[in-house]
C-alpha cells in the first residue's frame, strides 16, 4: 500500500528476491479495500497473494491469503533488517529455489498449521517455473517463539575442512531478518468469519493511546487531593 518507510519498501525488494515466481503490482490506496487484491489476483493468474499494508508510516502489516476462496492471514512485521543494514557474508544465486525449514512449534495448534500452510505456498518456489533455476542453495527458516515467527535467510554451503560428511554442509546467514506477530485469521479471502483472533497483541497505535507517565502522574496527585479534601471534611 501506498505510506511506507524507506526501511519497508527495502525489505519488500529483499522479499521479491527470495520469490523468482512472484507478479508485482503497483501500490494499493492505502484507504482502498483489500478484497481489490482477488480481482488483480485473478488477472494475473495468481494463487497466492502477499500484501504489505502500511498505517501511520510506522506499523507494517503482511497479508498472506489465497484468492478468491481464501483463507487469509494477517500478521504485524517487527524487527526488521534488510539485507544492506545486515551486510552479512551469505549469497546465493538469483531465482534459485530456497528449501523451507519449518520449527515443530507449528502443529501445536491450528492457526499455526494455517500460518505454516500460507507460509510454504508464498515461500515456496513452484517446480519447473520459467523463472526459477531447478536447485537449492538457500533455505529459509521459520521458527515460533514467543508467539512470533522469526524468519531467517541461509546460505547452505560446503565445508571442505569437514572432517566427515554430516557436517560438510553448513549454513552462513544472509538476510533480510524480521518477526511476523500474528494479528488475525480470516474463513475467507480478505474477508469472511474471524477464525483466530490474538487479543494480546499490542500495536504501536494501540501503545500511543495509553495514557503517558506525566498524565498519570497528574491523576494520582488529583486522587491524592481529592482523598485530603475528604479526610479534613470528616
Amino acid at each position: 500500500s501506498r505510506g511506507i518507510t524507506a526501511r519497508q519498501r527495502h525489505l519488500m525488494d529483499d522479499i521479491s528476491k527470495l520469490l523468482p515466481h512472484h507478479k508485482a503490482e503497483s501500490k494499493l490506496d492505502a484507504k482502498g479495500d483489500p478484497r481489490a487484491l482477488n480481482e488483480i489476483s485473478e488477472l494475473k493468474s495468481c494463487n497466492g497473494v502477499l500484501y504489505f499494508e502500511a498505517r501511520k508510516r510506522s506499523d507494517l502489516y503482511a497479508w498472506f491469503g489465497r484468492p478468491q476462496d481464501g483463507p487469509s492471514f494477517k500478521f504485524q512485521v517487527l524487527n526488521i533488517h534488510t539485507m544492506d543494514e545486515l551486510r552479512l557474508t551469505g549469497n546465493c544465486a538469483l531465482g534459485t529455489r530456497a528449501l523451507l525449514c519449518f520449527d515443530s512449534s507449528f502443529d501445536s495448534a491450528p492457526h499455526w498449521r494455517l500460518a505454516k500452510a500460507l507460509l510454504a505456498q508464498t515461500f515456496g518456489t513452484p517446480r519447473g517455473h520459467p523463472k526459477s533455476k531447478p536447485f537449492f542453495d538457500h533455505a529459509l527458516s521459520f521458527a515460533i517463539l514467543d508467539e512470533k515467527i522469526w524468519f531467517r535467510h541461509y546460505q547452505i554451503c560446503i565445508d571442505d575442512d569437514a572432517i566427515d560428511e554430516i557436517n560438510r554442509l553448513k549454513l552462513v546467514e544472509i538476510g533480510p531478518r524480521f518477526v511476523l506477530a500474528p494479528v488475525r485469521a480470516l474463513a475467507g479471502s480478505f474477508r469472511g468469519a474471524t477464525i483466530f483472533n490474538d487479543p494480546n497483541l499490542l500495536t504501536t497505535s494501540s501503545l500511543s493511546d495509553l495514557p503517558s507517565k506525566y498524565h498519570v502522574r497528574k491523576q494520582n496527585k488529583a486522587m491524592r487531593k481529592e482523598h485530603k479534601c475528604a479526610l479534613l471534611l470528616q
